[in-house]
């Protein structure tokens, strides 16, 4: 009965209107006692934070709204089933992962996973057999994997369960997730998709496929990212005969919260009624907006470098990674110099490239302040030599210096000798060490470069002389950690 409309919206909406009195949780009573400025803050939207009520279903086991909306989802992102997820993307990995492996059971997964995946695999127990994505030299990152990678993997472990992907990356890079599909169906094994910052592929001709169209099994999109739902609220997405979905709903109720947020769900559902009666259009206007951006950096920024070609992989039209160490400063202190002089905040910074993210919102004014932006950042540095810009940037407090690596290759070194199984590291007792020390030692804590979020180290696997090197050059470049007891880096955490 709510075909074409927006379910859980409404049904939270009749609700408000009707209720005299509640009697029932959350404690702020539908709004009237929250708190004086985030009561202002948000006005009516505090007497939609609603509990599961009657009338208002139940998101573990849905009968009404919530299940409409989840069909209307599915119908909108291309799947056969769909949950909504209000913990985050970090829901959907760790139900994927426990749901495709069981203890000891072997899955194949790229070294540029997110930390939720990792977690994933030590909840479920399961044996990491980790692959390697191609690498762009140009800037740094890890690009797309390339299938001939897969088929050698599931050559050399046919036992594997299932084949993890991230696609497209934090930077947008795209992988050919059909040829994947094919390799692992073939195998027997499933194909999970963290399509995180993929959500919006569906709505527009000119975005690369999205996972459900490649052929996968499962995938997750955090449609808080590139679309318009609120903050931590995402999809999970399933479609074919290989999953087993009893056991998928089963460990996504050990992964939500029993007391899902009504305004989380209630965007979900008003994100895929906005994209579905207005996506294509918006994102058409957003990508020429991006297209004239382009041209605008390629003709007047020529210090610059714009990720568009990855070669034989995709890259998302609304991903800018824009490398700027031949301006001489490192993209941490781009990042920083554009937020503090520009009011420009970005996505994230690397020692050689900053990231912006585009999106259906963005316009030609937002595309031009970027542009505007990068422009006087450029000037800035026209004409000096390196000396002269730290001195320049040291009168603004903003950096202490360049980094000369910031110039080079700055790669991942090999990936270390796993000596133990990430759940089981989890569990041993540990000591911590200074960083300087720890090479040859296993670590008992995840090393996380943040953002992206990808670790370069997990527990169970050694410590060798060059992720040392290259930790402590992430650690200069002024790169946050996360996963780590020292968040300084001084010292480490290993097993004793």
């Amino acid at each position: 009965m709510f075909s074409g409309k927006i379910p859980i919206l409404h049904a939270i909406l009749s609700h408000s209107r009707k209720v005299r009195a509640a009697y029932h949780v959350p404690g702020h009573k539908m709004g009237r006692g929250l708190p004086g400025e985030i009561g202002a803050m948000l006005g009516a939207a505090g007497r939609l934070d609603l509990t599961e009520i009657p009338g208002l279903d139940d998101l573990h086991a849905p009968e009404g709204a919530i299940l409409q909306a989840q069909r209307l989802a599915a119908e909108a992102f291309g799947a056969e089933e769909t949950w909504f997820l209000v913990n985050g993307s970090t829901a959907g990995n760790l139900a994927m992962i426990m749901a495709a492996v069981k203890p000891g059971q072997q899955i194949l997964v790229p070294r540029n996973l997110h930390k939720s995946v990792l977690n994933g695999l030590i909840l479920a127990q399961a044996q990491p057999v980790f692959y390697n994505p191609d690498l762009d030299a140009r800037y740094g990152i890890a690009s797309g994997v390339d299938p001939e990678t897969i088929r050698e993997a599931v050559r050399e472990h046919p036992e594997a369960k299932a084949v993890f992907v991230v696609s497209p990356t934090y930077h947008g890079i795209c992988s050919d997730l059909a040829a994947i599909a094919q390799i692992a169906h073939e195998a027997g094994m499933l194909l999970l998709v963290d399509e995180a910052h993929g959500a919006h592929f569906a709505f527009h001709e000119d975005l690369p496929p999205t996972a459900m169209e490649s052929g996968a099994d499962l995938a997750v999109q955090s449609t808080h990212k590139t679309l318009g739902a609120l903050t931590q609220s995402s999809m999970l997405h399933a479609q074919g005969e290989r999953v087993d979905r009893v056991r998928l709903r089963k460990r996504l109720q050990l992964v939500q919260s029993t007391s899902p947020s009504y305004l989380l769900l209630a965007s979900l559902d008003a994100a895929r009624h906005q994209m579905a009666t207005e996506g294509r259009h918006r994102f058409g206007k957003a990508m020429q907006a991006l297209r004239d951006g382009v041209d605008r950096v390629r003709r007047e920024l020529p210090d610059l470098e714009l990720l568009t070609d990855a070669g034989k992989y995709r890259v998302d039209p609304l991903k800018w990674t824009i490398r700027v160490d031949r301006l001489g400063i490192s993209g941490v202190q781009a990042y920083e110099l554009l937020h503090e002089r520009e009011l420009v905040t970005l996505e994230l910074a690397d020692p050689r490239n900053v990231l912006a993210v585009f999106t259906y919102a963005d316009t030609p004014l937002q595309v031009n302040r970027l542009v505007d932006a990068l422009g006087r950042l450029a000037s800035e540095g026209k004409g000096q030599n390196a000396s002269d810009k730290v001195h320049a940037n040291e009168q603004t407090g903003h950096a202490e210096q360049v980094l000369p690596f910031a110039r080079e290759p700055f790669l991942l070194p090999p990936t270390p000798v796993m000596a133990v199984l990430p759940y089981e590291a989890f569990e041993r007792e540990s000591e911590p060490v200074a960083l300087a020390e720890a090479a040859g030692r296993v670590a008992a804590e995840t090393v996380i470069p943040y953002p992206p979020g990808i670790p370069v180290l997990v527990p169970g696997e050694v410590w060798t002389d060059e992720m040392v090197k290259y930790v402590q050059q992430l650690r200069e470049a002024g790169v946050r950690f996360q996963g780590v007891e020292d968040t300084a880096l001084r010292t480490v955490h290993v097993l004793t």
